[in-house]
């Protein structure tokens, strides 16, 4: 069963029940489960069940993938590698959808390399897991937020949401440097991410994170990957430019040898887990290049995240196409689509 995107109440409760804590102890999510939810249908076709016949893929053990030193050390520098945590019959069932999901978007599709006529394709997609089986198994199945409830020191890991980053190869389309809370309707520390590299990623063309960025906890201007102010999906305005913080030239200062700037080599499986304050960006691929560049990453959020209603974040795309859950300034962030996966 999904989540009930696309469910009235006493479907949602049906499905809530598997999740921890229930509906019970969730705020309303009136606009979510009743008048808005026709928007996301109009967008898509509800799922189909889950298949009955299909395999049991292995949950990962959170105390065994982080030990100690890695928390530590990911509290210290903001970013970490980990290897081999994620199972081959997970990258290749994940990379299956991928082509489902980029054959046939969902509501949230943002095409980078298209919209700045830059060549190649960098297809970017959100909430992947609200209507492709696979993705939702990997959100609730995976153990992907207990990794992140024991990285971020916290007793619930709540789905923010997931998304899908693919570039193409000879797509010369980079990644500027950002941090991720700068675009979230979010306040606290307890925010990270899991980026599951789906391909081989050379550290040179993969992302990399400023080390020890995550602390400084930078409000940037924000801007769409496509290199507008803002697109039709996510809009940005509504904040004086005086109101942000200033996002450093972190190619000069690296440069300079002022910024260390974390990098690895990936293998499917690999994860980075990495807080989401910490500036991060990539290249584009080269011309010539022939590999892909297939990532999916599962934002999460813990004990101490409520809702900001602050404007200049992606929440006024979000509600336009229906992921509303109706919450309101300084409410925790438990509801129907943010649920408690820890």
């Amino acid at each position: 069963m999904y989540l009930p995107l696309h469910l009235g109440m006493s479907g949602a409760k049906a499905a809530m029940g598997r999740f921890s804590g229930g509906l019970a102890r969730l705020p309303p999510c009136a606009r979510l489960l009743g008048v808005r939810t026709s928007t996301v249908v109009a967008a898509r076709a509800p799922p189909p069940p889950p298949s009955p016949s299909a395999q049991p893929l292995p949950r990962v053990d959170a105390s065994a993938v982080l030990t100690a030193d890695d928390v530590a050390r990911f509290a210290a520098e903001g970013a970490i590698v980990v290897r081999n945590v994620f199972s081959p019959e997970w990258v290749e069932t994940m990379r299956v959808a991928v082509e489902d999901n980029m054959a046939s978007p969902g509501p949230l599709c943002d095409e980078h390399a298209a919209a700045a006529q830059s060549g190649g394709r960098f297809h970017d997609d959100q909430f992947l897991w609200t209507r492709h089986e696979a993705f939702r198994r990997f959100v609730t199945e995976s153990g992907a937020g207990a990794i992140a409830a024991r990285a971020l020191g916290s007793s619930s890991a709540h789905i923010f949401y997931d998304q899908l980053l693919v570039k193409e190869p000879g797509t010369s389309t980079p990644t500027p440097w950002h941090n991720d809370t700068s675009y979230w309707q979010l306040t606290g520390s307890q925010i990270c991410s899991i980026w599951v590299a789906l391909d081989t990623v050379p550290g040179a063309t993969g992302v990399g994170y400023v080390k020890g960025s995550h602390l400084w906890n930078l409000k940037h201007r924000v801007t769409n990957f496509s290199g507008d102010a803002h697109s039709a999906k996510n809009t940005y305005e509504g904040v004086a430019a005086e109101n942000f913080d200033e996002l450093p030239d972190v190619s000069a200062k690296e440069a300079a040898g002022e910024f260390e700037v974390l990098r690895w080599d990936m293998e499917p499986g690999d994860i980075i887990l990495f807080y989401s304050s910490a500036i991060h960006g990539a290249p584009g691929l080269a011309k010539n290049s022939t590999r892909r560049r297939r990532g999916y990453a599962t934002r999460w959020c813990g004990d101490d995240v409520r809702y900001d209603a602050r404007p200049g974040t992606m929440d006024k795309g979000w509600r336009a196409a229906g992921y509303d859950c109706g919450l309101s300034q300084g409410d925790p962030i438990a509801c129907a689509l943010h649920p408690n996966l820890a």
